[in-house]
Formats: C-alpha cells, structure tokens, sequence
C-alpha cells in the first residue's frame, strides 16, 4: 500500500517592512532574477568580447596601414609622375603634326575649298583640325564638305574611312551667306606623308 500525503502543505510566510509575503513566491521571484541577470551578464560578456575582437582589429589594420605609408606615398609620387607624362604625350602628339607637314595639309585644305565657300580659320585641335567660315548656299557648304573628303592629296595625309572623312559640325545663317563649322580628322601616323 502507498501512503500519500494530499494535504497542503503549510505555507511559510516571510515578513519585512510589515508586509507578510509567501516564501515560495519570493523563491520564484529571486530565482527570476537570477537567471535575468545571468543571462545579463553573458550577453555583456559576449559583447565585450566581440568588442576587444573588433578593436584589435582596427589596430591591427590602422598599424598595417601607418607600416605602408611609405609605400603609399611613393605610389602617389609615381601616380603624378605618370600624370604628367600622359600630359606631356598629349602635348606632343597635339605639335607632332607641325610645320611643314601642317602647312602641306592647311595647302591642300585650301585647294579643297571649292568657289563660293571661303575659310575664315583653320584651328589645330588634338584630333585634327577644325575649320570655320561661310558659303553664300548650303550646296556649297556640301560640295566644300565631299571635296575636303574625297581629294586625292587628302587621302594621301588623312584617312578617309567613314569615321575620319571631313564632317559637318554645325550651319548657322549670318552675314553675307551662310556659316559652318567642319572638322577634319588626322591620319594615323602610319598614313601620314
């Protein structure tokens, strides 16, 4: 035979401040409060670690970073270096087709400009040459336009694929006619007389 007890137990009171509270609900209470701050705690530590984890990281990085100035330094001067000798390319590939070579080409633009059309400058650009004045027709304008494109001295100093022939860059109507800006190409150095 099993005995069991199935009365209630007896209540066990704790009193502070005048207030009688049950001892099993302040065991409840206190063990809550444990187990918040524990969990408190560990998370604190956690992070704390984490945070040690990142900030060795940030000096490791930073100290790398301070060991390769030098390096960094260096590779700026060399970056300026290189800067200003693509400039200096530029330069010289702009006054390479100078002199009697570009009066030739500025001659035999002359010669391409068909009559009723006139030149009022012929400006040197990196590209080629860039060519303004006026026309007293837009067919004139045109014809000027296909001459300085398909003359035989022309393909001799530019080349004349689609992309490098003589082009129209705008027409405007001023005094005494019409007005036109065109540009005209240089040859690759290959092509050049």
């Amino acid at each position: 035979m099993i005995r069991a007890n199935l009365l209630p137990r007896a209540r066990e009171t704790i009193g502070a401040f005048g207030v009688d509270v049950a001892g099993e609900h302040v065991r409840q209470i206190l063990l809550g409060v444990l187990v918040v701050v524990t969990v408190a705690f560990a998370g604190t530590g956690i992070e704390t670690v984490r945070l040690h984890r990142v900030e060795a990281a940030v000096i490791e990085a930073e100290t790398a970073l301070a060991d390769r100035a030098e390096e960094r330094g260096e590779a700026r001067t060399l970056a300026l270096h290189v800067a200003r000798y693509q400039e200096i390319a530029r330069e010289a590939a702009t006054v390479r087709f100078s002199g009697a070579s570009a009066a030739l080409a500025i001659a035999r633009v002359g010669n391409a400009v068909p009559a009723g059309v006139w030149l009022d400058s012929i400006a040197r650009i990196p590209s080629g040459f860039e060519l303004s004045g006026g026309a007293r027709s837009v067919d004139g304008i045109g014809a000027a336009i296909q001459a300085l494109g398909a003359t035989s001295a022309q393909r001799a100093a530019l080349d004349t694929t689609p992309a490098r022939r003589a082009a129209l860059v705008s027409i405007d109507t001023g005094e005494g006619g019409l007005r036109f800006t065109a540009r005209l190409p240089l040859a690759p150095p290959s092509a050049r007389p």
